[in-house]
Parts: C-alpha cells; structure tokens; sequence
C-alpha cells in the first residue's frame, strides 16, 4: 500500500494505492459524499485491499476540498470532483498500463462514475446502490439539517427551511449542513447542472442495489437498464453508510467480486 499526493501542485489530491506486482486490472474508486464517505472509509479500504490480493490495483482518492487533499469544502463541487476523478484515472492508467481499467462508486460516488466514465474511457463500470437524481439527492442533504435541529439538537423549531436555504443558495451564499459548507456552486451543479448520462459510456457495468431501492434503480435511462452487457443485482445488505458500524458489506463485496472475476477472466468486452 503507497500513501501519495498527486495531480497539479494548484490541485493536489490525497490517494492511496493498493497495487499488487502484475496486477490484472485497476480500479478507481469514486468515494461517496460527506458523511457517508467518514462512515464507509475502514470498510471500503478493507475492501480495496481483498481486491488486492486478487491481483486488482485498487487508487482510492479524496476530491479536492475533502478529506486529506487540498482546500476546503467550500471548493468541492460536482464538476471539480469530475476532474479530479479523470487525474485519478489517468493516474492510474499510467501504473497499469494498457490492462483494464474500470471504476468503482458507491452511492454519489456511483454518479460520478457513470458521469466520469462518459468523459474518460473506462473499460467497466461497478456501482454500488448509486445515486441516480442528483437533485433529489441534494433536497435529502438539506433535509437533514431540519433533522439534525429538530431532532438531535432539541429544537422546537427550526431556524431554516428547505426552500430558505435554496433561498441562501440563490443568493450566492453558503449554507452550514452539518458542519460542512455547501457553497452556491454546489447547489447548482447538484439541483440543476447534473443528470445522469442517457448512454452507456462503457460496455461493462455492474449495478447492484438493496431491494428498496428498485424504484431508484428503474428510474435509470433505458440504455442503463437493457442490453447483455449491463448485470444488475438485488443484494440483502443493510445500508452500511448510514452509520460507522464495523458491519461489512459482503453481499455487495462477494457479488462485485464474483463478477470481476467472471469479466477479466473471459475478457473486457469492448465491441
């Protein structure tokens, strides 16, 4: 495991590469969004390293203005996490050479891989339980600061509304959700700028979902859902991002791994 920085010295992205001697293929993870990338991190590290020892090189990274990388949250924003993801992948295709090259998503994390595959070629495609409309996603996030004053911090009433913090952004100011600072920018890339691609950038995607989350999944453009090359799998697992249990996601790890093997054994299908 190597611990790094890369990109421009203006945009410096944390990262960490899991890389095995000859591996087969690399994966690029697309890590989910605020909290949910605090509460999947351990896990989905664990899971990069099992990937690992099947011979996959695994580059988890963190967009700039999160985690360890450069600037505050105040500078994330969609499209800036889009580029970052395509450093990463040009990264990565450097280690790995002309081998296989897929990318990974979990929840928003899954909308910016569909979003970067249909920007940067990549071979597959693997989503877990993806975000599919970024503004109703982006009315959720608000919505949970009403939650958190309502409930966890024992107010009667709340100091803003849904549409007040619209308000907010509308106006060109930022909004504290939970401690994190959602900038104007972001709230128009996530309400407004942003839907999910209508085709398939790559002939290889791996969908897998929990089974309420079917009427999510069915909202998908129609190529995302037809053809042989797109699987699409109901797994039992819990939603293991709602909290920091050290709970592992297995059905959606065993089914992810079933199919890569599956896939890279008889061949990226590229036609």
């Amino acid at each position: 495991m190597k611990v790094l920085y890369f990109g421009e010295l203006s945009r410096r992205l944390f990262g960490i590469l899991d890389a095995p001697a000859n591996a087969s293929a690399g994966i690029v993870f697309c890590p989910p969004f605020g909290e949910e990338m605090m509460t999947t991190y351990a896990r989905l590290a664990c899971w990069g390293k099992q990937l690992a020892d099947m011979g996959i090189a695994v580059l988890r990274f963190h967009p700039y203005g999160t985690g360890e990388s450069g600037g505050h949250f105040s500078d994330f924003s969609v499209e800036g996490a889009l580029q970052d993801t395509a450093t990463a992948i040009n990264y990565m295709r450097d280690r790995i050479g002309a081998k296989p090259l897929g990318l990974f998503g979990l929840r928003f994390g899954g909308f910016l891989a569909a979003q970067s595959a249909a920007r940067t070629p990549a071979d597959f495609v693997l989503l877990w339980s993806p975000v599919v409309k970024l503004s109703t996603y982006f009315r959720e996030l608000l919505r949970t600061r009403l939650a958190a004053e309502a409930v966890h911090l024992g107010v009667q009433q709340v100091s803003f509304t849904t549409q007040s913090m619209v308000n907010e952004f509308e106006a060109g100011r930022s909004v504290d959700i939970l401690g994190y600072e959602f900038s104007p920018a972001l709230y128009r890339d996530m309400a407004k700028a942003f839907s999910w691609p209508e085709t398939q950038a790559t002939r290889n995607v791996l969908v897998l979902s929990r089974s309420s989350e079917q009427a999510s999944i069915g909202s998908l453009p129609q190529k995302w859902t037809t053809g042989e090359t797109v699987t699409k799998k109901v797994v039992a697992d819990l939603p293991f991002w709602e909290n920091f249990s050290s709970v592992f996601p297995r059905g959606f790890a065993d089914s992810t791994q079933s199919w890569l093997d599956e896939t890279l054994t008889h061949g990226i299908n590229n036609a």
